[in-house]
């Protein structure tokens, strides 16, 4: 990773970020895909996307050029195999190696795509890289974790990777931002992973780090009504109101509520993580339902049956909304949910009192609000 970070670094002194953007152009290369199609797209969020460009492989090569508009990340589809570009005026170059594999007597054949040519593409693979490897030992964790032959000493030793390869994470992080502040991608790694965990001040650094060139582009302004969202959602705010439907069909507002210590809870029936939370919440909900505690779920769902099955089949005898729209829904904009499980906790006034609550955390907080 080191070495990586360095390579930008040198590449940066020669050829930097800040080339005027006009067209973008990708040439690829691709050994044996005579014929086959690859797609430029654009993701609308809910597993939607548009076709922006395409290009037919011929004689082992295909090219897209076109005027580029606002720089943003972008599909590059190939073989049904996506992959995250970031397209400028600087020309990208797309290496497609081709993997043969037989699974249960029949052959498979994958499509891995090298791209390389960009600053802006190797600051964003730099991060993926990191963001890669840190998923890799979580999922490595989770599995020995639930393996009943690991012992404690293991497990102690897998969390102490697991928390070393997270810092090896941030630093690479903090290192993208603060080298690269001329860079379009810089400001969508700030908006796609630095957000959801860091502190709204240490957020604000990093955007006024950005030259004025960027805060002006389209990932710029993203990033910055990102920050704004956050702020009306902050500790000490006062919550936006909203309505949505409950799954009797009847509209339910935020505001019905006023008055009461109420948990506004964003999760969905296809979440692990949120449901592994559910006796957690439910301990609180129990413990402190009768001295006026209420929770508001929002689901994220975008299918009825899935959502009200897992209402039932969780016992979960709360309120209940959803607009049925996944990731598209209203509310989880205006909130700036990112990721569910996410819960906030709201006083008497309306006024958020506490975010990010998780296990212990949001039974001390509720605790606090009832004076105990």
């Amino acid at each position: 990773m080191r070495k990586i970070i360095s390579g930008l670094l040198i590449g940066l002194l020669f050829m930097g970020c800040t080339k005027q953007e006009t067209t973008y152009t990708i040439q690829g290369e691709w050994e044996g895909g005579d014929g086959k199609v690859v797609y430029l797209k654009k993701d609308l969020g809910d597993k939607k996307y548009e076709i922006l460009d395409s290009a037919i492989v011929a004689n082992g090569s295909f090219k897209m050029q076109k005027p580029l508009g606002d720089v943003d990340e972008r599909i590059l589809e190939i073989n049904g195999s996506t992959n995250i570009v970031i397209l400028d005026s600087i020309p990208i170059h797309v290496k497609c190696i081709t993997v043969k594999k037989t699974v249960k007597g029949k052959e498979i054949e994958n499509v891995r795509a090298e791209i390389s040519g960009s600053v802006e593409q190797d600051i964003f693979k730099t991060m993926l890289l990191a963001q890669r490897d840190e998923m890799l030992m979580m999922l490595g964790l989770s599995f020995m974790g639930r393996d009943e032959n690991t012992s404690a000493a293991m497990q102690d030793s897998l969390i102490q990777m697991y928390t070393a390869m997270k810092e090896k994470t941030v630093r690479t992080i903090d290192s993208l931002v603060t080298n690269y502040p001329d860079c379009h991608a810089t400001a969508l790694i700030i908006n796609n992973f630095v957000i959801k965990d860091r502190d709204l001040a240490e957020v604000e650094k990093m955007y006024e780090g950005l030259t004025p060139r960027i805060k002006n582009a389209y990932l710029g302004r993203k990033l910055k009504t990102s920050i704004d969202n956050i702020k009306k959602t902050s500790i000490g705010s006062v919550v936006p109101d909203f309505t949505l439907q409950a799954p009797d069909g009847k509209d339910v507002s935020l505001s019905d509520y006023r008055g009461k210590i109420v948990l506004l809870d964003f999760w969905a029936s296809w979440c692990g993580p949120c449901l592994r939370e559910v006796p957690n919440v439910k301990k609180v909900y129990d413990k402190f339902h009768d001295k006026g505690f209420e929770i508001l779920s929002v689901s994220l769902d975008d299918k009825k049956d899935n959502w009200v099955n897992a209402i039932e089949k969780n016992d979960l005898n709360w309120g209940h909304v959803s607009s049925l729209k996944g990731w598209s829904c209203p509310v989880a904009k205006l909130y700036n949910v990112s990721g569910v499980p996410a819960m906030l906790l709201i006083d008497k006034e309306g006024k958020i009192v506490a975010t990010k609550l998780r296990g212990d955390l949001l039974m001390e907080k509720v605790a606090e609000q009832f004076g105990e």
